[in-house]
């Protein structure tokens, strides 16, 4: 039995949700509120001690990081493929990943969270926030946590947002005359779209001279899987909804 603890269906969570429903996998769904910290509760930190979404146990073996559960996946579960046979090809879709880890998910939840902070903790009592913020066990998501309870500063903002400048460049240029990144619908695409499917959302320009970009949106957007993962949340439109994703520059 594949036990999933997720959120709604975008950014890491989804990267796992729309892999297990292209590969036609069942799975229990746990749904876990971030914003109501219910990722740091005890079990969950048991599994995952940096208290961060999703979490996968796959009959008593659990994995983390969203990456490395579609990775694990694609190995245990090869019936439906979503990497490419050539090596190259499958060198690519890692690169994307890559990418979609070291840059793109920082950049864009940054400016999703600056857009849906005051919508999401609206009516919530300061003070209580602080102290569910200050009993977050790791350091580093207590801290960003804390700098995320109060606007981003505009140059934060800019970096984000000029981090995803070339990437975009390249996916644009990758899309111009194919419907897929690598080929074939791939890992690489899913990763890529759980975060660029808020752009409409939260910054509409960067998709202004990119119709490629736009025109891929809509085409994972109508894949069948997609649809059905996307449901399994509980938000009309995943990608209007946020909370304090990966910190800036993670990786070093």
């Amino acid at each position: 039995m594949i036990r999933l603890y997720h959120w709604e269906a975008h950014g890491a969570c989804a990267r796992v949700m729309f892999c297990l429903a292209e590969k036609g996998l069942d799975y229990e769904s746990r749904y876990v509120d971030p914003l109501a910290f219910e990722q740091h509760k005890p079990e969950l930190i048991a599994l995952n001690p940096t208290g961060q979404l999703p979490i996968l146990d796959d009959a008593g073996f659990v994995c983390v990081e969203a990456t490395d559960i579609c990775d694990y996946l694609e190995e245990a579960y090869p019936a439906v493929a979503l990497m490419p046979e050539a090596v190259v090809d499958r060198w690519r879709v890692r690169v994307w990943q890559k990418h979609v880890d070291e840059y793109v998910a920082a950049s864009i939840g940054q400016l999703a969270w600056q857009q849906a902070r005051t919508t999401m903790f609206a009516g919530r009592d300061t003070a209580a926030l602080e102290a569910a913020v200050a009993a977050i066990a790791d350091k580093g998501r207590r801290d960003w946590w804390k700098l995320s309870l109060v606007p981003y500063p505009d140059d934060q903002l800019d970096r984000a947002r000029e981090r995803l400048v070339p990437i975009l460049v390249a996916a644009e240029e990758a899309l111009a005359h194919a419907d897929w990144l690598v080929g074939s619908f791939s890992l690489a695409d899913i990763a890529l779209y759980a975060y660029l499917a808020f752009l409409p959302e939260v910054a509409a320009d960067l998709l202004a001279d990119r119709p490629a970009i736009a025109a891929w949106i809509g085409r994972v957007a109508a894949r069948p899987a997609v649809r059905t993962a996307s449901a399994r949340g509980t938000a009309a439109r995943p990608f209007a909804v946020a909370a304090p994703g990966q910190e800036e520059m993670r990786w070093g």
